[in-house]
Formats: C-alpha cells, structure tokens, sequence
C-alpha cells in the first residue's frame, strides 16, 4: 500500500497552541524578509515537530519558493552548500545557522547517468539517477507546499508553521503519527529508499531519538533496500553515523540498528565479533556512558567513538597475528605491528565512512596507548603515557574495557591518580584563559560597548520594533504562557487528528 497522503489538515494558533517563543529569533528574521521579498516561507521539520512533541527545539529550517541564488542575494551571511540537493545556511553570531530549501517538484527532466554528468547534448538536466535509481542529483523546485511535501522524507517532518497567520499545514497524517509514535514515509518506500539509501538510517534514527516505531511499510523494504547504503559517499555516513552516536540516543541508535540488521554494514566488524554477548554488551555499555556524558554537557568525539566500535575487531586481529608471529618469529615489534594493524582496520572503514586524517591518526594512538596503560610494569610507562593530549580519552576507554575485564582494574587504580590530575590541570589552563580573555575584552570595553550598541540598532532597525510580532502572545506573561503551554500539552495528549 502506498500513502500518497490525506486531506489537507490546518490547524489555527488557537487550536495548536504551541510554544512559540521558543523559535529561534534569526529563524522568524529570516522568514519575514523572505515574505517582505514576496516570497513565501515557512518553519519545518524537526523544529516544528520539537514543538509538538514539547521539546526544546535545537535547529530550525525554512521552505520557501526562492531558489537558493534568490535566498543568498537577500541575505549576505547565506551561502550555498551541497550539489546534489542545494540548500542555503545562513549564519548569525554564535554559529546559529537557519537552514533554507526551496520547494522542492518533481517534474524536471530526468536523466540516468553513470557518473556525475549535468548535461547531454546540450541540454542540463536538474534531476539525474544511477541505474538504482539513486538520486545523484536533485535540484528540481517546486511552486507549491503541496509538491514540497510530497518530496520530504517521513511524515513528523513534513508539518509546515506559518508564522505569520500562527497555522499548522500537514498533508501527510504527521500530526496523528506523531500522536500514535509512528515514523511513516512518504510516497513508496522503495522508491524514496532507492532515491535516497540515507533515509534508512534517518528511519532508524529518529525511532531510536523520539522512541517512536517504524510503520508496517516503512520498516518491510529497509532489508531488501539496504545494500543500496553501499551507494552512499564514505563522506555522508560519517555525518549519518556522527547523528546516530553522537547525540545522546546510541544506545537505543545500537538496539534499533541491530535489531534492523544494518549495525554490521556500517562498521567492518565481523559478524562472529558483533554476535558474541560479551562484544554486544561492551558496546550497548560503551554507549550508554556515551549518551550519559551528552546528558551531562560534555562533548562526544568521533574517534572516541570509533575506538570503542572498531577496538574488538583490532584486539582480535592483533592476538591472531601475534600468536602466528610467536610461532614463526624470535622477536616482535609490537609498535610495528601495533600501527599496522590498527592501520588496517581503521583503512576498511574508511571505505564506508570517510573519517578525516586527524580522526584516523586519533583512533590508532588511542589504542597503541591501551597496551601502555595496560603494562606489567606501568611506572616505567608514566611520563610517556601521561605526556599525549589524548591520555584521558584513552583512560576512558581502558575504564570501559576493565568493566568487562577484572584483570585490568588493579592498572585502573594505579593509572587514576594520574588521569585526575590531568583533568585538574585541564581545567585550570581553561580557566586560565578565560580569565586572559575577559581581561582583554575589558581593556577593550569602551570600544566593544559602542559596537553593542551600534549592532543593536542596526538590529531593531533591521528587524522593526517587534521582531515577534506574527504572534499575538509573544509579549504574554510567564503564568499566562505556562498556562497555555500546558493546556496545549494536554490538547496534545488527548486529539485524534486523523482526517
């Protein structure tokens, strides 16, 4: 069965009643001169499905019929990323960026290419396919939020807030998956999952994150579908697989990914490793105190997290050739052998996921320092494995090992004196510079203080008296707007929005 999608379904401010003053200001100054341009624009995706699930949204994305050029002329902070789908950031003070697409159609000509050709016999082509029928290029807009949605990826994505009438557009049923915790894609499934391997693991994601299930529809063509991953550039997974670990959910991101039978396609670890329990729970354990440091502020790297992926796959490699070697050989050096392996395997991923060099150069030392943290004789080791910058990483890592292996706790006890003094002095060279700045941002003040006050009126002239004006409570009280907030929740809780 295929969901081309249900009757339209509008719903006005006073019936969604949505938190709105939690949209991002640079998103609301970016729609309305986009609407003073004559254009259209309007907030959605997961800013808006953050919004109706009353979470605190963290990125916002605009749809508009201007074409990425017209966006970037209206904006000088907008430039143009992306050449198979080109979309439009624009960036504010902080690194806030608002996210801008055009309608997309999909009505352009289409031409199936082997490689990256935009044109035959004179004529350019906008929307081009491989023999798969992946979309390698897809630069065909729309004229219509209807054509916009039919082209978005799940349903929770494709609810459209117009901030200046305050209503909720959706074609699709989004609003009652949301309501029934159901991910649904839109249109086939083969079809967007051919066009687009990626939505597979935007599938998986987002059940992972919302907690949500994959509908009967969505979930049956991901196996048939999934070699079609094997299509998608090294460089994009590495950005997929970052989403999926790196943002609080890889625990749930690992249950869901296994239990979809995709975990092993996206990381070179044997199948005889990943169905051992003793591999599945180092991992399910590794994640969880992953999702717990995001919990907590802290940041997540990506070779930190590929250490912990790939590290069964390289012990296992490194005491298979070390025993051949033991039989065949009178010495080894174990640094050799150390950086060829880890070289080897860290090569196999890359082919997947395209980590950049210093991540690459960051996995290998992490692991060459576990065979120095776990020494017989660790004192003659401690100036040399205290003196990396990534000491305390690899101590992390040696903590998770040691959960599953007691022998390795006595060399815990001995190294943890050493790693909390590195964090100690971590944190006074960071106070340290903090401190040196705010002292030279204070030699400068009077300077910064003219500047302030100079941006702030190019700002009310350029954003008028009322930047939120589209909506009526804006300027409510902090009791009025918690009443509303929770009535909207309850509203929530309670409707059945299907059409």
């Amino acid at each position: 069965m295929v969901k081309y999608g249900q009757k339209k379904l509008v719903l006005s401010a006073q019936q969604h009643q949505l938190p709105t003053d939690q949209i991002s200001k640079f998103a609301i100054k970016v729609i309305k001169r986009l609407k003073q341009a004559g254009f259209e624009a309007y907030l959605v995706g997961g800013g808006v499905r953050d919004l109706l699930l009353g979470k605190t949204p963290k990125d916002f994305d605009v749809s508009t019929n201007a074409t990425p050029e017209q966006v970037r002329r209206l904006f000088n902070n907008a430039r143009i990323i992306g050449k198979r789908f080109k979309i439009v950031h624009i960036i504010y003070s902080n690194n806030d960026t608002i996210e801008v697409t055009t309608f997309r159609g999909g009505n352009a000509p289409m031409l199936q290419v082997e490689d990256a050709a935009i044109s035959r016999e004179g004529k350019r082509f906008e929307v081009q396919v491989n023999r798969d029928g992946m979309l390698v290029r897809d630069n065909s807009y729309g004229t219509s939020l209807e054509e916009d949605a039919l082209r978005r990826d799940f349903t929770i994505n494709a609810i459209y807030l117009d901030i200046q009438t305050g209503e909720l557009i959706d074609f699709h049923g989004g609003l009652y998956d949301l309501t029934q915790g159901v991910i649904d894609i839109i249109g086939d499934p083969e079809t967007r999952y051919r066009e687009d391997p990626v939505r597979i693991l935007r599938a998986a994601r987002f059940s992972a994150k919302l907690g949500f299930k994959l509908s009967k529809r969505t979930l049956e063509q991901i196996a048939p579908c999934a070699p079609f991953l094997r299509s998608v550039s090294p460089a994009r997974m590495y950005d997929e697989i970052n989403k999926l670990f790196l943002t609080g959910h890889a625990q749930a991101s690992f249950k869901v990914l296994t239990a979809l039978n995709l975990f092993d396609q996206l990381f070179t670890i044997s199948p005889m490793l990943l169905n051992s329990s003793t591999c599945r729970d180092f991992l399910s354990y590794a994640f969880a105190s992953t999702d717990q440091r995001f919990a907590e502020g802290k940041c997540n790297k990506p070779h930190f997290l590929y250490s912990i992926i790939l590290w069964n796959e390289f012990i296992w490699a490194f005491y298979e050739i070390r025993d051949d070697l033991m039989v065949s050989a009178n010495n080894i050096n174990y640094k050799s052998l150390i950086s060829f392996l880890a070289a080897q395997v860290v090569i196999m991923q890359y082919r997947i996921t395209a980590m950049p060099e210093n991540i690459i150069r960051s996995i290998a030392l992490l692991w060459r320092l576990q065979f120095l943290l776990e020494s017989k004789d660790p004192e003659k080791y401690v100036k040399e494995t205290t003196s990396y910058h990534a000491f305390r990483a690899a101590f992390d890592l040696f903590k998770l090992r040691a959960h599953f292996d007691p022998n390795l706790q006595s060399r815990v006890e001995f190294w943890q004196p050493y790693y909390d003094q590195c964090k100690a002095d971590a944190e006074r060279r960071r106070k340290s510079n903090e401190e040196r700045g705010s002292h030279e941002r204070s030699r400068g003040g009077r300077r910064s203080s003219r500047e302030r006050s100079y941006n702030k009126r190019e700002e009310r002239r350029s954003n008028g008296r009322a930047e939120a004006g589209s909506f009526e409570n804006f300027n409510e009280t902090h009791a009025d707007r918690q009443e509303r907030m929770n009535k909207a929740r309850d509203w929530r809780r309670a409707m059945n929005l299907e059409p």
